[in-house]
């Protein structure tokens, strides 16, 4: 999706919000994430607070890709 510059920071305090709700609610789920885009790159601030909220986090790279469906093999077996 686009999201402008203050949509960033709004959608960094929404990912943390819902990680403490998954925390109350869903103890044992895990919180990833997938962050792509040139526009964090300006906003390293709302990425770090963003990515704080997540156990892992994945771009679209090939190769984390890769990692995601071999931590996600490995969780479900």
């Amino acid at each position: 999706m686009t999201t402008t510059s203050s949509g960033q920071g709004d959608k960094a305090k929404t990912e943390n919000a819902i990680r403490e709700l998954i925390e109350e609610y869903y103890p044992n789920a895990h919180f990833w994430g997938f962050v792509d885009g040139i526009g964090w790159y300006v906003r390293k601030k709302d990425l770090e607070r963003m990515v704080e909220a997540f156990d892992e986090v994945f771009t679209l790279e090939p190769t984390e890709l890769k990692r995601f469906s071999a931590l996600l093999t490995n969780i479900l077996g």
